[in-house]
């Protein structure tokens, strides 16, 4: 009786790591939101369109942790072209006074240290994700191209899955694109946590980590 005992609890014990394991292969494997994404650069960003080269735009919430997967994409995708782009990444702030955190504090993080780090990237503090929201990025790690002409040749995210780094067509085709190719893909999806609305401007994700300072 007893043997019989713990072939059950064995495969209750089974079951339930299969069933973990499936829920997080399906939680990586889902897609985060994305907006109504302008098809020409929208002039009203307060942001300046290169007139040279391709323009990217980095939609980042400073403390999700899925994001630190799409800016290493983004490094290694950029060591690999011949003229980088211009580059600004949109940090979420919460709004003034709608936070107990200092403005400041809260962006300071392992997130944004590494977009330091990285050449040719303007950080630009996006309180409620207003900017961000005008491109229709409401996932963090969403990234958009435009062409010199101010036409729309990319949209999507960096990372095959969530917060999972290797080949995907989003860095394939910023690469592609930034030696003078055609994109790969002109939408991919977005792979993070769900970016502060203008209209929830302090809704906080789950997955989004307090402690992800330096």
């Amino acid at each position: 009786m007893r043997h019989r005992w713990f072939i059950v609890l064995g495969a209750v014990w089974l079951g339930a790591i299969g069933t973990g394991l499936g829920l997080l292969a399906n939680y990586a494997a889902e897609p985060g939101q994305v907006g109504e994404v302008p098809q020409t650069w929208p002039s009203d960003s307060g942001l300046q369109l290169a007139d040279a080269t391709h323009t990217l735009v980095l939609a980042v919430h400073p403390r999700c942790p899925c994001t630190a997967a799409s800016i290493n994409e983004l490094e290694r995708a950029l060591g690999n072209v011949e003229q980088l782009p211009r580059m600004y990444a949109l940090i979420f702030e919460p709004i003034p006074g709608e936070a107990g955190d200092d403005q400041e504090a809260f962006a300071r993080t392992r997130i944004t240290k590494r977009l330091i780090q990285l050449p040719g990237v303007e950080l630009v503090a996006d309180p409620g994700s207003a900017i961000a929201a005008g491109f229709g990025a409401l996932t963090s790690g969403h990234t958009l191209v435009y062409d010199e002409s101010g036409q729309l040749v990319y949209s999507g995210g960096l990372t095959p899955t969530r917060a999972h780094e290797g080949p995907n067509t989003g860095s394939a085709t910023l690469v592609s694109l930034f030696n003078g190719g055609d994109a790969i893909a002109q939408i991919a999806p977005v792979f993070g946590c769900p970016l502060c609305s203008a209209d929830e401007p302090n809704q906080m994700a789950t997955c989004f980590t307090d402690g992800d300072t330096p």
